[in-house]
Parts: C-alpha cells; sequence; structure tokens
C-alpha cells in the first residue's frame, strides 16, 4: 500500500471519528438542556440526613429533578431576601424557616398561590397562608435542661420562672439578629407576656448567653455550660438520638412550659416566576410531596411535629401537650420592631 493511500485511509478514519465525536458531544449537550429544562432548584433547611431522605425519596419516582441547596433558617432567610434585593430568587420552592419570612414575601408579591389537594388531610391550626405558603411541619420552643444539673423542684415549670434570678448566668438561648427561629421564638415570647419586654429584659438581667445558632444553645446545656436555654424541640430528639448510637446517654431534658409551648411552623412556598410546563409540574407535585405521609414521616423521623390528621406525634413528644399559637401577621408587620427590641435589650448594656 502506498504512502499517499495510507494517508487517505488514515485522514478518513480520523474525520469518521471526529464526526462521531462531535454527534456525541451534540447528544450529551441536548440531553443536559433537556435535563436542564426539567430541574427545579429547593432551597430548604433542616437536617441534613432528612434533607437527603426528602430528596432521594422524591426523585425516585420524578427522576434527577431537583438541585438543592441546603442550609439553615436564617441563612436561608437571608439569601432568600438578599436576592429578592437583588432583582430575582433564584429559588422555585422555599422550604424551612418561619412563618414571619413567608408572610414578608408574600406582601411582597413574590410568591405563587398554590392550594394543594393534600390540604384536606391537615390540621385545621395549620391551614392558613392561603395558598401562598403552606404550613409543611412544625417545630416547639420550650425549655430545655441538663438533668444533671438541674433536679426535682428546681425544673422550671413555665416561661415566667426563667425570669428568677437563681438563672443568672446559666441561661442560653440563639441570638434573634442572627436566627430565623430565634427571632420566631422571641416573638412568641413578647406575644405570651401580652406583648411585653419584661421576660427577655429579665433573660438580660440574668446574663443569658446568646449563640448564633439554635443547635448551639443545646450543645451549651448538653456539655454543662449552661444549664437552661429556650430553643426548639427537636435539636433534643436528635441529640438523644446521637447519643444513643454513640453507645453513651445525654443530660438534655425538655421542659414543656404551663403556658403552653411555642409552635413554630416551617413552611413551604412556590417562587413566582417563569417556568416550562413540566417545571411547573414538578413543583406543584413536590408541595403535593411535602404534604404527603411519606414525606411527613421521614420529617417525625428526625423529631418535626406533622400537620397531617392521620399522623401521630413524634414518640418524644406527650400526646397531650398545651401549645401556643402565634399570630404571625402581627409578628411579620412588626419583624423589625421585635429584631430592634431585642438587639436594644440584649446589646445595649
Amino acid at each position: 500500500m502506498s504512502k499517499q493511500r495510507l494517508v487517505i485511509i488514515l485522514i478518513s478514519v480520523l474525520v469518521l471519528g471526529l464526526s462521531f465525536l462531535g454527534l456525541n458531544v451534540l447528544e450529551n449537550n441536548a440531553e443536559a438542556a433537556v435535563l436542564k429544562d426539567e430541574q427545579i432548584n429547593l432551597y430548604i433547611s433542616g437536617p441534613q440526613k432528612m434533607v437527603t431522605l426528602l430528596e432521594n425519596e422524591f426523585e425516585k419516582e420524578h427522576g434527577d429533578v431537583l438541585n438543592v441547596y441546603h442550609t439553615g433558617c436564617g441563612p436561608l432567610r437571608q439569601k432568600v431576601w438578599t436576592e429578592m434585593m437583588a432583582g430575582s430568587i433564584q429559588a422555585d420552592l422555599v422550604w424551612g424557616a418561619e412563618p414571619i419570612m413567608y408572610q414578608a414575601l408574600r406582601d411582597k408579591g413574590v410568591l405563587q398561590q398554590y392550594k394543594s389537594a393534600q390540604i384536606k388531610n391537615i390540621k385545621e391550626e395549620y391551614i392558613y397562608g392561603d395558598g401562598y405558603y403552606t404550613a409543611v411541619n412544625a417545630r416547639y420552643g420550650v425549655i430545655i435542661y441538663n438533668k444533671n444539673k438541674v433536679k426535682g423542684d428546681k425544673i422550671p415549670a413555665g416561661w415566667s420562672d426563667l425570669m428568677d434570678q437563681k438563672w443568672k448566668n446559666r441561661q442560653v438561648m440563639a441570638d434573634a439578629s442572627q436566627s430565623a427561629m430565634a427571632l420566631a421564638l422571641t416573638a412568641g415570647l413578647y406575644q405570651i407576656r401580652d406583648n411585653s419586654w419584661d421576660l427577655i429584659e429579665a433573660l438580660d438581667e440574668n446574663n443569658i448567653r446568646l449563640t448564633k445558632q439554635n443547635i448551639e444553645a443545646v450543645a451549651r446545656i448538653e456539655n454543662g455550660e449552661a444549664e437552661v436555654g429556650i430553643a426548639p424541640h427537636d435539636a433534643v430528639f436528635r441529640l438523644h438520638k446521637k447519643a444513643k448510637k454513640q453507645g453513651v446517654k445525654s443530660p438534655l431534658a425538655i421542659c414543656w412550659p404551663d403556658e403552653g409551648a411555642i409552635s413554630v411552623q416551617r413552611p413551604i412556598a412556590i417562587i413566582k416566576k417563569e417556568r416550562n410546563s413540566v417545571q411547573a409540574g414538578i413543583v406543584r407535585e413536590f408541595v403535593d410531596y411535602a404534604l404527603s405521609k411519606k414525606a411527613q414521616l421521614i420529617a417525625n423521623k428526625f423529631g418535626f411535629i406533622t400537620v397531617r390528621k392521620d399522623l401521630s406525634l413524634p414518640a418524644a413528644v406527650p400526646k397531650e401537650i398545651k401549645s401556643i399559637g402565634l399570630d404571625w401577621e402581627y409578628a411579620s408587620a412588626h419583624e423589625g420592631d421585635i429584631r430592634d427590641g431585642f438587639k436594644e435589650i440584649m446589646f445595649t448594656n
């Protein structure tokens, strides 16, 4: 075979190979484009394991359709608000934090109304938001204490007990100027005292320590740095499970206040934006899924309170519990005042 003919054959093979390669690249790009057109962005807070389980279960039926951004309640609120102020919230769905944020987003006109068919299965006290946002599960703000240090009649019975000076330098809670959940709890402590700051002022006089996140506050009670604190109940639930796996016992215990635990819901909402028909269907299906038995049972395992009529409370929560539902309309309308009031009390002395 002549060298000239061999060169021609090699060039032909190379051209053919490049053609196939180019075709594959085009096909892969086309597949990626199709996949992107089917995906939605979910911003969510909560334990990482819970978020992963929720994502995996949904995608078993729908394919790889979720781009998940997972963070804490405070950072979630900050990200959503920052993007809105910049001109466009990148999320399609937001799930987590507390109702104050969703009230504000609704008032700004950035939420899409959707009333899930699952609403018929939801308890009456959790049906609000008129479809602009929907309560998916809840957390109870409670008094948490270290049972190795606080025993018998020294265990606080209610919120007012925390005003006693015997707790000076022994209390902890998250900073309401940094934590969205702590802001909601502060709104609750303000409302249950007939819109008075007296409880917060007493906590400040007792030199309550502030942490960036609620889980940090609970951890300080667990390790004995503090003896009592204010935080959501589910943190104790998960730390108990963690300690059990490690073969140790956690000293954490919960006081369910006589006045009532503060019920703070975790809503879900669809951001108003342009979507194709596939994406529009997925966001609605995900809201339905979040309210379904399957998703509720996953959250239940991590201590969250179900909103469904046909499911029970987590095992760690008393069956007969007194809870306080907050006026979220008021809390949202006075959010700035509540945050500023907390900061003025806690940081001006």
